[in-house]
């Protein structure tokens, strides 16, 4: 039995904050390190990944940002039929893989038939530990909102999936693969509903780009501008191919 208080106060508090930081650590969602940009500055980011498949070790991840083609855009919640450059300019290469080894050996941008930058995939070579977070690192280059738009804020819905086994999509399941996917779009990517929160879509990460200054006429708010992907875009753009040849899933 200790009998200084001083020493069981600390390891109490240590004994609680192991606790609390393995529980943060369990629960954590795939997000990005730096969700906010501000135009005209350019960030290196990183998708983190926060913990594998239960036990299992997570061997590769596919990242998917919305092309803002086809995508289903808001502006202060109302639905907009436009495009994301009608937001910001220069959309499709904002975002750009960066070559790293740290945690998988094997990596390519995912783009359009333009060569614009849709997503990114990293996996093969060493897993990442279950139990460990790891970081996947891109560039968000600096973003330049349309001169007569009153956007004050442009956010975009990013899908993840952290791969722990391959499989064809009828192998899905929290085993196989962690879905930080919107859960309404109707494709086999989707997260699932949690039956605790029924209407709420958490599951993707977001990078919210801010304006650096309203033009006058905007007045002092500005417009709220939010995209997320088609499930088109996310049937075309979620698997990972390998020079040419998809991987995942599996045929």
């Amino acid at each position: 039995m200790c009998k200084n208080p001083k020493l069981n106060f600390i390891a109490t508090s240590f004994v609680a904050s192991t606790i609390a930081l393995m529980s943060t650590s369990l629960l954590a969602h795939t997000r990005l390190e730096t969700p906010e940009v501000t135009e005209g500055i350019r960030v290196t980011n990183n998708v983190v990944i926060g913990h594998g498949c239960g036990e299992k070790n997570i061997i590769g991840t596919s990242v998917v940002f919305p092309d803002g083609v086809d995508s289903t855009i808001t502006v202060d919640g109302a639905p907009y039929t436009g495009k994301i450059t009608d937001f910001i300019e220069n959309w499709g290469n904002l975002n750009q893989k960066i070559y790293s080894t740290a945690v998988f050996k094997f990596q390519d941008e995912k783009v359009d038939d333009l060569g614009n930058v849709l997503g990114f995939w990293a996996g093969g070579g060493d897993s990442l530990p279950h139990n460990l977070a790891g970081f996947i690192p891109f560039r968000v280059s600096a973003a330049t909102f349309k001169a007569d738009s009153c956007a004050a804020s442009v956010k975009v819905y990013v899908s993840v999936a952290d791969i722990c086994e391959i499989t064809p999509i009828s192998g899905f399941s929290a085993d196989t693969v962690n879905l930080w996917t919107h859960n309404n779009l109707g494709t086999p990517y989707d997260r699932a509903v949690d039956p605790a929160s029924p209407t709420a879509d958490d599951g993707p990460a977001s990078l919210t780009f801010k304006r650096a200054a309203l033009p006058t006429s905007c007045g002092t708010t500005g417009k709220v501008v939010e995209v997320k992907p088609s499930a088109a875009q996310i049937n075309r753009d979620m698997p990972i191919k390998l020079n040419g040849t998809q991987v995942w899933p599996a045929p």
